[in-house]
C-alpha cells in the first residue's frame, strides 16, 4: 500500500513541476511580446534660446500587423509625448516646475490613399507609404517649452505612449490585449545651465 502512494505521489509531483514549468514559459512569452511594443526614445537634443528650449529626438516604434492592419483599416493613433521639467532636491522630494503634453497622429486616408501625420506642431504631412509615415513619426522635432530657470539643478523627463483613451471603444474595452500599451517609460535627461 506505501509502494502504491510512493508512486502515486512521484506522479503527482511530475506534472507539477510540468505545469509550473509551462506557466513560467508563457509567462516569459507574454512579457517578451509587451517588450516588442516597446518605444525607445534616443539622440535627444537640448538646445536653449533665452529661455526657450527646444527638444528633439528620435524613437525606436515597432508596431506589429495588428496595429499596421488598424492604421490601413482607417483607426487613427494618436501618440502621447509628456515633458516634466523636474527640479532635483537633496534634502525633499522631487518637485516637477513644469509639465507638458503634446500629441502627434497617424491616420489612413482611404479616398485619397495616403497616410496623414499630424506632428506636435499640428504641422501637417501626407505619405502614399506607410513605411514612409512611420519614418516621419520615429523623428520628433522642435518641441518649445519654456520656463523660469534660477540656476538649480534641473531634469527633463520624456515619456511617449501611445494614447489609449483615443482608440475606438471596442479597442479600450480589450484590457488583456497589450498590445496597444505601447509607452516608453521616463527617458530623463539633464538640463545644462
Amino acid at each position: 500500500m506505501t509502494a502504491y502512494f510512493m508512486h502515486f505521489f512521484k506522479k503527482i509531483k511530475i506534472i507539477v513541476v510540468l505545469v509550473a514549468i509551462l506557466l513560467l514559459v508563457a509567462m516569459a512569452n507574454k512579457f517578451t511580446l509587451y517588450d516588442d511594443n516597446k518605444i525607445l526614445i534616443k539622440d535627444v537634443m537640448i538646445s536653449k534660446n533665452n529661455n526657450l528650449y527646444n527638444v528633439s529626438f528620435i524613437q525606436e516604434l515597432k508596431l506589429d500587423d495588428l496595429i499596421k492592419e488598424a492604421i490601413d483599416k482607417g483607426i487613427p493613433l494618436v501618440f502621447k509625448i509628456t515633458l516634466k521639467i523636474v527640479k532635483l532636491n537633496k534634502i525633499s522630494p522631487d518637485n516637477t516646475i513644469k509639465k507638458e503634453v503634446r500629441y502627434y497622429r497617424i491616420k489612413y486616408k482611404a479616398l485619397r490613399k495616403i497616410y496623414r501625420i499630424f506632428d506636435i506642431n499640428e504641422e501637417k504631412y501626407e505619405y502614399k507609404n506607410l513605411d514612409q509615415a512611420i519614418q516621419k513619426m520615429l523623428k520628433v522635432e522642435n518641441l518649445e517649452f519654456s520656463f523660469v530657470d534660477d540656476g538649480m539643478n534641473y531634469e527633463l523627463w520624456l515619456n511617449v505612449s501611445l494614447d489609449k483613451k483615443k482608440l475606438p471603444k471596442p479597442l479600450q474595452v480589450n484590457f488583456f490585449n497589450k498590445t496597444w500599451s505601447m509607452n516608453s517609460g521616463n527617458s530623463i535627461h539633464k538640463m545644462e545651465n
